[in-house]
């Protein structure tokens, strides 16, 4: 007789749990649910809550790479196919090409797949047949829908209904702008000049700036109410560049990967351990309720992963419709121009400067360095207005311009940044040039004109930032991993002059006595104001009080140290003063008799030729 009736009990009925169920509890752990109530919400033993959290990264990534939920809610189990790389590798492609606006039928899949396994070298035998097709389908929650010829060209009604469904969406969640935030990601060629500032008399063709190699990709973020903007993500090449070393702060989150691009895994992490803790203080900052709904929305990006990953302390995130973040996107609509527009303006002021010392272009450009770019765009970042910041949501959050305060320049900085100003900003750069007072770079300032620099602001406009790899790239991506992570070399080639500059980091004391310099530099200048020279003065006061903790206490060894190497340069000079041969040990000697000299032989050699 079964066990469970002998004790009157009842055996309980196992039950398998759906992808989406699994998930769901994976969730709810993380929020604090205790196992006990998960196991009685899912009738479940804790055994199997424990299963599930040791699998909790496939389950996550499986769950992530889905094309319908609805089909995880059907899924129990994450079996895979016959080849597992096969079917990494098609489903990366499958994806990519699908972001990319490509129409996927099952016929171009089932072709792929042949093109994929001969790429991969697979031996088994497989005929790639509807049956097929059908697994692949439900392993990974793929559906292929009819295309509609008029697709693409409803850009503006898709807008248009997203509009009306956001203002839902924020009327149903009670959120005010300061909880409304939208990120986006763009390119930027940072140490780019205008074309013709490399122009020579030898060489019409300007070589100007290697795109593969100058370029980061940034990410901005703030919200609708332009009361905060989170700290730039900057993605570089180089983890480690040569110029950070010795830096324990920097101005922006800085991420790396082999080709600067934006990733998934890039994205997540973002999110969890910047935004979040970002949009959170500054909510708790202007009096709303310490968990208080916060919504980031985003584009269709292939390197954003779905919004049930991208959950957190209350923190969620909506997805623009495809096809029309151009003609909505908050970023999009002049924020980001405006950060481009103001980085390059100080670009030029530095590139002028220079000239101006003395410096040759082409050493200025090589001599600019990723962490100048770094700290050049998290001060053009800060320097929009707070105008700017809120006008870019016009488009999709339209009541947010009824609600302006009147001190605010609402007309005028309406479209945020609108044509005028930039054309302000391109008289502004023209004055810089003809600023140039160095008689070998005079004829700089005729070679740029307006429409040079119109090109330059636009250079890195269109430019993607997530990588739209060829297939034998995919092929490479799934099976070497490793070759496409970041491998934390320096790409900042041109700091290789000052590399010794940065290896020694500077005394505190050092620091302390720049300040001094700087200070009294500044009190000099009419321009500089009283707020300026006190925040540099706080920061000496600063440096000051945390200097004792640099002091090392001195001990006996270190004592005799220094003795030892004073007597050693005392002995130095001497030998100078008088020559002898050299030896291989320090003779002392004590004269005892006329005749008699006994020798002392300090190191103790027994092997020396000279010891008796």
């Amino acid at each position: 007789m079964d066990s469970a009736k002998k004790s009157g009990g009842v055996k309980c009925k196992h039950r398998a749990l759906s992808i989406a169920e699994k998930v769901e509890v994976l969730k709810k752990l993380d929020s604090g649910v205790s196992v006990r109530t998960i196991c009685e919400t899912y009738s479940i033993g804790s055994s199997t809550v424990y299963d599930i959290k040791k699998q909790k990264e496939k389950l996550l990534k499986l769950f992530s790479d889905s094309g319908s939920k609805r089909k995880m809610f059907v899924r129990k189990s994450m079996s895979e196919g016959k080849s597992a790389e096969l079917d990494q590798v098609l489903i990366t492609w499958f994806k990519l090409r699908v972001s990319e606006g490509v129409e996927i039928s099952g016929d171009l899949l089932k072709e792929q797949a042949k093109v994929f396994h001969e790429e991969l070298g697979l031996q088994h035998k497989c005929d790639y047949t509807e049956g097929w097709l059908q697994r692949f389908k439900s392993r990974h929650g793929l559906h292929f829908r009819a295309v509609c010829g008029e697709k693409h060209s409803a850009d503006k009604d898709a807008a248009s209904a997203y509009v009306d469904e956001f203002a839902k969406l924020v009327s149903d969640e009670h959120l005010s702008p300061e909880q409304v935030y939208n990120a986006d990601e763009t390119a930027l060629f940072w140490r780019c000049t205008p074309k013709r500032t490399l122009t020579t008399e030898d060489a019409e063709s300007p070589s100007g700036f290697k795109a593969s190699k100058d370029r980061v990709t940034v990410m901005c973020c703030s919200n609708a109410a332009g009361t905060h903007r989170c700290k730039l993500l900057v993605i570089g090449k180089s983890l480690h560049p040569r110029v950070f070393k010795g830096m324990t702060w920097f101005p922006v989150h800085y991420r790396a990967n082999k080709k600067g691009w934006v990733t998934t895994d890039i994205t997540l992490d973002w999110f969890h351990k910047c935004f979040v803790p970002e949009a959170r203080a500054h909510c708790n900052s202007v009096g709303l309720d310490p968990k208080c709904k916060i919504l980031l929305i985003l584009d269709n990006c292939s390197a954003h992963p779905k919004a049930d990953l991208l959950v957190k302390d209350n923190v969620f995130v909506a997805y623009l419709p495809p096809n029309c973040t151009s003609l909505i996107q908050p970023q999009g609509n002049g924020i980001i121009r405006s950060m481009k527009c103001k980085y390059r303006s100080m670009l030029m002021r530095r590139l002028v400067s220079s000239v101006n010392s003395g410096t040759p272009v082409q050493k200025f450009i090589k001599e600019f360095n990723i962490k100048d770019a770094v700290y050049c765009v998290a001060n053009a970042w800060t320097s929009i207005k707070t105008s700017t910041l809120k006008n870019g949501w016009h488009k999709l959050w339209p009541s947010l311009m009824f609600t302006s305060h009147s001190n605010e320049d609402t007309e005028n900085d309406f479209a945020g940044f609108r044509v005028s100003k930039e054309k302000h900003l391109i008289h502004e750069l023209l004055a810089y040039v003809k600023d140039i007072t160095n008689p070998d770079a005079k004829e700089l300032s005729s070679r740029i004109n307006e429409d040079v620099l119109t090109e330059w602001l636009d250079v890195d406009d269109n430019v993607p930032t997530v990588h739209h790899s060829t297939d034998s790239e995919i092929v490479d991506m799934v099976k070497s991993p490793e070759r496409n992570a970041c491998t934390g070399s320096d790409e900042d080639e041109s700091s290789e002059e000052n590399e010794e500059d940065v290896r020694d980091r500077i005394s505190i004391d050092r620091l302390i006595t720049l300040t001094t310099e700087l200070l009294a530099g500044l009190e000099q200048r009419s321009f500089v104001s009283e707020q300026g020279i006190m925040n540099v003065f706080l920061l000496q006061d600063k440096l000051i009080r945390e200097r004792p903790k640099y002091m090392k206490q001195q001990t006996l060894h270190d004592i005799f140290k220094k003795i030892a190497r004073k007597q050693e340069e005392a002995t130095a000079v001497s030998t100078l003063d008088n020559p002898l041969p050299s030896t291989s040990r320090q003779v002392e000697a004590v004269p005892v008799a006329e005749d008699v000299v006994t020798v002392s032989d300090k190191d103790d050699n027994p092997d020396s030729p000279s010891a008796v």
